[in-house]
């Protein structure tokens, strides 16, 4: 047996590995609790602060890998020597925090500037919401402290029955949406230690627990002395039984991240209340109107095929008998044949003589997969003539019309193999990779893309913004309303990059001031409603290569925009590593490819190989979040074949717009760096506490340091004592300061 797989007591354990890390950041954070691997084992955050200096290690289990160095993980018996808190709900935990501020533990025992170990232990949940939904049950039947169980809880309800009945008072509450989010969101089971090593007891917990303060709702997090058995717990990163807290997704990110709400669940859509205006409505069935289609074309299936297909497999000696063909299914690109795995034959096999079946059958474009029914598999095989998907065939079915109802921003890939609608909503997805080749179909994908939200969302609601750096491909849009930007210069598309990353920051600035999460919450409360910016960034490469920079505001971008509303569609030809890099591809977890010239920019791609041979001319594959099936094969539409009737169902398009507003361009500006930001802070204020600018800066205590010792290099501050002291000329800081 591997030696990291220990059974105890019935149940699969996995050995830890630990790894140091130069900080704990949102990302991160986002991936131990998006992990497959999240409720398999405990990740555990640990962090050492001694003298102003911090030491991080991320510890996982096995199962879960990380670009990070491995190192041994060892707790000092001195660090189990000073006093232990613990971070407590006071309520049972079906009760939510308030999420709309970021408490930022870690950071916040920093600022301290005592000398501390934090232990951060974290799990996924499962077996927590029955009892959450009885206990709220009880709560609003005007029970304030259910019990949880149902003996003693029925005891209850009748007794606050009967005060009723006798005062004639109705106790009875309204529902709480806020407690019904945290109840329909994912649990997490975690637990947060704190050992004061050095320092004034007084002034970590007035510092704390004012921290905490802010998190303060229908819960509340206290600071409070741990149990004296909880040494044990610590050494051996492992939960007290007696102490069970479970934390949604949102409060996870308010207590441990310094952004708001990593992942902000969809909201129910409320009955007869659609994304869709009836303005939409009536253009998109204008639009349906002169957009080209005609009849699928049918090409039998002959008996030459099936004598080939059943030829192959007793050639390839998989099977002596003919093979069982159960179903045949006939799609614009492929035959899809379900055929019965035969009797004493593995899938495993059939797998393993697939290059051999396609050399029996002269087509090296076969395929296969397993079956939707069980001891079945698909063989695909093309088409000898193909056949078109009419986007109007697409936006004028039932199954589009229900997708618009429920979608934001809807978008359409094509038909998959089995005959079937393949839809997806961006807003849901985040944000998208896309690859091809010449010729594979990317850029017919990409103008669909486009014009379907052009269709779909209300004009007051989108801005467009398209990049593209060879000047050849959205040229067509420059007059839409919604395209607010049509980009062609490299460096303007890096500085616009770094604007849409301003422009979020300026939204969650602007979320906070109307207490709210997301994007759907503010335009609901707000008159003036915020449009979604939807930035299509074609050849990602060329971008790439001119400048490198634009990687940090993508990836930026792709880890905290959803909420605010903006989303990124990148594509590329060259899907090399350099390009697509490891830390891109982990913040875009949604990708499409069409047809790739090498098998490694698959891999780039997914992540792996994909289990089909491509064909071009908008023959795609997809793996997006919440897929069932790992890859979605599909064909993807197109609106004519004709370039000059493109040209004029453009202009036609461009007519039904004709009334709407155009949308405002984002502004280019360059951000602030983070220098000139503390330059202004110090030269307006003359603070020099490296807690207090910390605050201010909103970044690492680390970071500040850093930014500090630039400062003193530069000539600006001086260090004296413990502290540091202003020293800049009088017109050096007048240069820094808001006139």
């Amino acid at each position: 047996m591997l030696n990291w797989l220990l059974q105890k007591e019935n149940k699969i354990t996995y050995k830890n590995t630990t790894y140091s890390i130069d900080q704990f950041d949102s990302s991160l954070l986002e991936r131990i609790i998006k992990s497959r691997f999240a409720s398999e084992g405990t990740f555990a955050i640990e962090q050492l602060t001694n003298e102003g200096e911090s030491h991080l290690t991320l510890t996982t289990p096995s199962l879960e890998k990380f670009d990070f160095q491995t190192t041994d993980r060892s707790v000092e018996e001195y660090i189990l020597e000073g006093k232990i808190y613990q971070l407590s709900l006071s309520k049972h935990y079906y009760l939510p925090l308030f999420t709309g501020v970021t408490v930022d533990i870690l950071n916040v025992l920093e600022e301290t500037q005592c000398d501390t170990f934090t232990q951060i232990l974290i799990t996924k949940s499962s077996n927590w919401r029955e009892e959450a939904i009885v206990r709220y049950e009880n709560y609003l039947n005007g029970i304030d402290s259910p019990i949880g169980v149902k003996v003693l809880d029925k005891i209850q309800s009748k007794l606050v029955g009967a005060l009723g009945k006798i005062s004639n008072t109705e106790f009875k509450r309204q529902q709480f949406e806020e407690i019904e989010q945290k109840i329909l969101q994912n649990g997490y089971q975690m637990e947060i230690r704190i050992v004061l090593l050095d320092g004034s007891e007084t002034e970590l917990e007035r510092f704390i627990t004012n921290k905490l303060s802010k998190t303060d709702m229908f819960n509340s997090l206290e600071l409070v002395t741990a149990e004296e058995s909880i040494s044990k717990h610590i050494q051996d990163m492992t939960f007290q039984p007696t102490m069970k807290q479970i934390f949604s997704e949102q409060e996870v990110c308010s207590i441990l991240s310094n952004v708001e709400s990593i992942t902000v669940p969809v909201e129910t859509m409320k009955l007869n209340e659609s994304p869709v205006s009836a303005n939409t409505n009536e253009l998109l069935n204008r639009a349906i109107d002169f957009l080209p289609s005609y009849p699928r074309k049918e090409e039998k299936i002959t008996e030459d095929t099936i004598v080939s297909l059943q030829s192959a497999f007793k050639r390839v000696k998989i099977t002596d008998t003919d093979i069982k063909i159960l179903s045949s299914f006939q799609g614009a690109t492929l035959n899809r044949f379900q055929i019965e795995i035969p009797e004493n034959v593995n899938y495993s096999n059939i797998q393993k003589n697939l290059t051999n079946l396609q050399a029996a059958m002269g087509d090296e474009s076969v395929s296969i997969e397993i079956g939707d029914q069980p001891n079945t598999f698909n063989l695909y095989m093309p088409r000898i003539n193909r056949d078109i998907i009419w986007l109007k065939d697409i936006l004028q079915s039932d199954v589009f019309k229900n997708h618009l109802s429920k979608s934001e921003l809807p978008i359409i890939l094509g038909e998959k193999t089995s005959g079937e609608i393949e839809l997806a909503c961006l807003a849901d997805l985040k944000h998208l990779l896309i690859a091809g080749a010449t010729g594979s179909g990317k850029s017919v994908f990409l103008n669909i893309l486009i014009i379907v939200l052009l269709l779909s969302v209300d004009p007051e609601l989108l801005n467009v913004i398209l990049i593209d750096p060879k000047q050849v491909e959205f040229e067509q849009y420059k007059d839409f309303p919604q395209v607010s930007n049509v980009i062609t210069d490299p460096e303007e598309a890096v500085s616009m990059v770094e604007s849409l990353c301003v422009e979020m920051e300026m939204r969650y600035k602007e979320f906070t001031r109307l207490k709210v999460k997301n994007i759907q919450q503010y335009n609901r409360k707000s008159n003036v409603k915020m449009p979604y910016i939807v930035t299509v960034i074609d050849e990602y490469a060329d971008l790439m290569m001119q400048n490198k920079d634009v990687e940090d505001h993508v990836v930026r971008l792709s880890q905290k925009s959803r909420a605010a509303g903006i989303h990124v569609v990148l594509a590329t030809q060259k899907p090399l590593s350099t390009i697509v890099t490891s830390v891109l591809k982990s913040n875009l977890p949604s990708a499409i490819s069409f047809r790739l010239k090498t098998s490694s920019d698959y891999k780039t791609v997914f992540g792996g190989g994909v289990p089909f041979n491509l064909l071009g001319k908008g023959d795609g594959v997809a793996k997006l979040e919440g897929q069932i099936k790992e890859f979605e094969r599909f064909q993807s539409p197109v609106i004519t074949l004709d370039e000059n009737e493109e040209e004029l169902i453009y202009g036609n398009l461009l007519e039904h717009f004709k009334d709407a507003k155009k949308q405002v361009p984002v502004d280019i500006v360059e951000e602030e760096k983070p220098i000139e930001k503390l330059k202004k802070i110090i030269a307006n204020t003359g603070e020099t506490k490296l807690g207090v600018l910390r605050e201010q800066m909103k970044i690492r205590m680390n970071d500040v340091t850093d930014l500090i010792k630039e400062l003193v290099e530069e000539g600006w501050l001086e260090k004296q004592g413990k502290g540091y002291v202003v020293v800049a000329e009088e017109n050096e800081l007048s240069k820094w300061r808001d006139h």
